[in-house]
């Protein structure tokens, strides 16, 4: 298995090429990740009824030779998950070179060309294609350091399509949006590690009502990932100690681009009126950033 890699990951870049069997102990573990591998062979195979010597398989094909190995390897990713900044920190990474800033590019472009490497193009094309199917409504909702990309792709889509909501406000205040969510709408979740709990909370009850939840996270996979219809996980350790947005905002920079060239007959239509009335409200000659 590739050292940038989480298990997780390397689960679904190889989840085509298993066997039947094998995918339902992969379901397993991608639905409860990563708990549900640090139970025992026993435990694991019976949740995903199938015999023990599968559940060995699919660890073998996920690069461990033995299921210990395996199990060791999920509480080293789960302290990670948990870490914080101050854990994280290490003060030597970056320095002697004689231009940080040069060294921390090429950090942050290591980051990015890993993002894209392992990223399922099936979840990529699935996300493109859902927040361009005019019936869908958009709502999005992102975290502490997240939200900032989560306002930033409702701006991008509220120019090309209609209904695109950005939720705000305490997850109390969520009710109000989620008791009009039904199977034509969309929630688009960001949330990288450390996961709170909000956004876990309001993707069950999302799921729920038949609501499709599109998922922006990082390598460990946040919890939302368990019942997320697609999930695109950027690579976010940053070479500082603490995470970095960048490739989460290569993701959807990406996706808004795939977006305005896959639907562009459409969109340009759309844009041509947003432009005329522009014009009309007297924007035009003093907004010139979108």
């Amino acid at each position: 298995m590739s050292n940038s890699r989480s298990i997780a990951e390397e689960l679904r870049v190889l989840f085509e090429t298993l066997t039947p069997t094998e995918r339902k102990v992969g379901r397993v573990l991608l639905a409860n990740y990563p708990v549900a591998g640090l139970e025992t062979i026993a435990q694991l195979a019976l949740r995903a009824d199938v015999s023990g010597p599968t559940v060995l398989r699919l660890i073998s094909k996920l690069g461990f030779d033995s299921y210990t190995a395996f199990q060791t390897a999920l509480r080293d990713e789960l302290e990670i998950r948990l870490q914080s900044p101050l854990v994280r920190h290490d003060p030597a990474q970056l320095q002697g070179d004689s231009d940080f800033l040069v060294s921390y590019a090429a950090r942050i472009t290591q980051l990015m060309q890993e993002t894209v490497a392992h990223l399922p193009r099936v979840e990529f094309d699935g996300v493109v294609d859902l927040l361009g199917e005019r019936k869908n409504r958009i709502w999005l909702l992102g975290g502490r350091l997240t939200d900032p990309l989560a306002a930033y792709l409702c701006h991008h889509l509220k120019v090309v399509r209609a209904d695109v909501v950005h939720l705000r406000g305490v997850p109390s205040s969520w009710a109000d949006s989620l008791v009009d969510m039904g199977k034509h709408d969309v929630l688009v979740i960001f949330d990288i590690r450390r996961y709170w709990d909000g956004a876990l909370h309001i993707a069950e009850m999302a799921a729920q009502r038949k609501v499709s939840v599109l998922l922006f996270t990082d390598q460990w996979l946040s919890p939302v990932s368990r019942v997320a219809r697609f999930t695109l996980a950027a690579h976010t350790a940053g070479p500082s100690g603490w995470d970095t947005n960048t490739p989460l905002m290569l993701l959807v920079d990406a996706v808004i681009a795939a977006l305005n060239t896959r639907q562009w007959a459409a969109i340009s239509d759309r844009l041509q009126e947003v432009e005329a009335m522009r014009a009309r409200l007297g924007e035009g000659s003093h907004r010139a950033d979108e």
